[in-house]
């Protein structure tokens, strides 16, 4: 397997790892998720969770597991800033969403939200890893000050972006997409 590098997207707010995850690591996933079972996606808003299927309308499986988010950060921490302003990166969220799209579903445009874990440890980044590439359409995309910059899914390919950037799941028009979710965690500095 290639040695993965870091390809910026958008300076200092958002980056791509090809080859992030093996093939075999994304079907272990995959197989975690459909043991599971999946079920539909809602959105978060200021009144607590409201399904929203016009805005988005994939499906969903969530899995907290403490070790594989320990395991997983191991290996994601040098691609990460170590630092942003008064935060520390401390590991990543072990609450994982792994999301389903099937062909005409999509997730709008939008803006991911922090997880808070007490008053000074809070989620900074979105994490996305695409367990699969079997499927046309899809593309996550970013509004760049007006200009829309297109990730394309490769199987095991790593996406780490600032949460307040502006980003749509598009449609997937055939086959079925797959992506696991969290978030890196930043400890804010004493004051």
């Amino acid at each position: 397997m290639p040695t993965p590098t870091r390809t910026p997207l958008i300076a200092d707010r958002a980056f791509t790892v090809r080859d992030f995850l093996a093939p075999d690591e994304c079907a272990e996933w995959l197989r975690l998720a459909q043991d599971i079972g999946f079920e539909a996606a809602p959105i978060t808003t200021a009144r607590g969770f409201v399904m929203a299927p016009e805005i988005r309308n994939n499906t969903r499986v969530i899995l907290d597991d403490v070790d594989r988010a320990r395991a997983l950060w191991q290996r994601l921490a040098p691609f990460v800033p170590a630092r942003r302003h008064h935060w520390r990166a401390v590991g990543l969220n072990e609450r994982f969403r792994l999301y389903r799209y099937e062909p005409g579903q999509y997730f709008r445009w939008h803006h991911d939200g922090a997880f808070h874990r007490g008053p000074r440890e809070q989620s900074l980044l979105t994490v996305m890893l695409y367990l699969d590439a079997d499927f046309t359409g899809g593309s996550t995309d970013f509004d760049h000050g007006g200009e829309v910059v297109r990730v394309v899914p490769e199987r095991g390919m790593l996406l780490v972006f600032d949460h307040p950037l502006a980003h749509q799941g598009a449609p997937v028009k055939c086959g079925v997409k797959h992506v696991l979710r969290t978030d890196v965690m930043y400890r804010r500095d004493p004051e």
